[in-house]
């Protein structure tokens, strides 16, 4: 009877060593589609342990213009579910975009589980190019160049206070209104009388955009020589 408990005994121990969680995720990306910048995003993965030893979240990490939170437990016995919320923040993106959430557990295998959000975010204002650097000899001058504004939102976009904050700027515009899908240039100029060799400001305008309303340009100036 000894032996045979002893023998009972040596057989279990291969199988409470294997024995360890796993975090496997329902779905570990979710494409978010196109967005409005400014707008927020939610999504809520799910992932389930689906090992035979109790699963143990440690730490959640996301990257910046994201954030992340279990709605579930940190620690989950085998077969249960958790939840992960996350939320991304288009305030000040563009383009395609990819945001990664990390999660920390014990599963031996995969001690570091990632969960992306992707997508695209569409400015409703777009402007290019985002600044202005104006170089060379001041006796090439005029020094010009042309920005161009287009409207990628789905109304009529009206522009007004066109102004430069520095006497050694100049600006106009095409036209004070944009159609969806349309575009507008503001021409900027040094103006032919400047004495500076070095020197920087801004080009700025209100749009009727919620989500942009002030357009600010950055522009600056090296020069060398003297005007003619």
């Amino acid at each position: 009877m000894r032996h045979l408990l002893l023998l009972l005994i040596i057989l279990a121990v291969p199988a409470i060593a294997l024995a360890s969680p796993r975090l496997q995720a329902e779905a570990p990306s979710f494409n978010f589609g196109r967005v409005a910048e400014g707008s927020k995003t939610d999504h809520t993965f799910r992932f389930q342990n689906t090992g035979d030893a109790p699963l143990v979240i440690s730490k959640v990490r996301s990257s910046c213009g994201c954030t992340a939170a279990l709605l579930s437990a940190k620690n989950l016995a085998p077969g249960e579910w958790g939840e992960l919320k996350t939320t991304f923040n288009s305030k000040g993106f563009q383009g395609r975009v990819t945001k990664t959430v990390y999660v920390y557990s014990n599963d031996p295998d995969q001690p570091q589980t990632k969960f992306r959000l992707h997508g695209e975010v569409r400015k409703e204002v777009v402007v290019t190019p985002r600044r202005l650097q104006f170089k060379g000899r001041k006796d090439k001058a005029p020094f010009t160049a042309v920005i161009n504004l287009r409207n990628d939102g789905t109304t009529q976009l009206f522009l007004s206070d066109l102004k430069t904050t520095s006497k050694e700027l100049q600006a106009d515009l095409t036209s004070p209104q944009v159609a969806p899908g349309e575009s507008v240039q503001i021409t900027i100029r040094l103006a032919p009388d400047t004495d500076k060799s070095r020197f920087a400001g801004y080009v700025t305008l209100r749009t009727s955009s919620p989500r942009t309303p002030k357009v600010r340009i950055p522009v600056t100036a090296v020069l060398s020589g003297n005007m003619q």
